[in-house]
């Protein structure tokens, strides 16, 4: 899954320059990746818990999801999915100042960032 690229999902299909980097999206699978990035807390526990729920919700609704450390996640989420739980559950750390969230399509795949 791409974790950190805008503009690309999982199962597009892309073109590869001659150094086997990605030069151009060909193809969308009209997936979607979304991205949560918690806040570090004073409180460990009340991390471990957000972390717990937002891993639980995503086994529950067999979402495919990649962590990078603890605080990270991006969530693959195919056209057919409604992924308005877990939605729920990130715009509530949100709305509380404990996280970031974003579409990794909220901008167009680009060589030039």
């Amino acid at each position: 899954m791409p974790f950190r690229t805008y503009g690309l999902a999982l199962g597009d299909r892309v073109r590869l320059s001659e150094n086997d980097l990605v030069s151009e999206v060909v193809g969308l699978s009209w997936r979607r990746v979304l991205r949560m990035f918690l806040i570090p807390t004073p409180a460990p526990k009340r991390l471990t818990e957000t972390t717990d729920r937002i891993r639980t919700e995503i086994d529950a609704a067999g979402l495919l999801s990649e962590w990078s450390g603890d605080r990270h996640v991006a969530v693959d989420i195919p056209p057919e999915v409604n992924p308005s739980t877990l939605f729920e559950i990130m715009e509530r750390e949100v709305s509380e100042g404990r996280a970031f969230w974003e579409w990794a399509d909220a901008m167009p795949f680009s060589t030039q960032r």
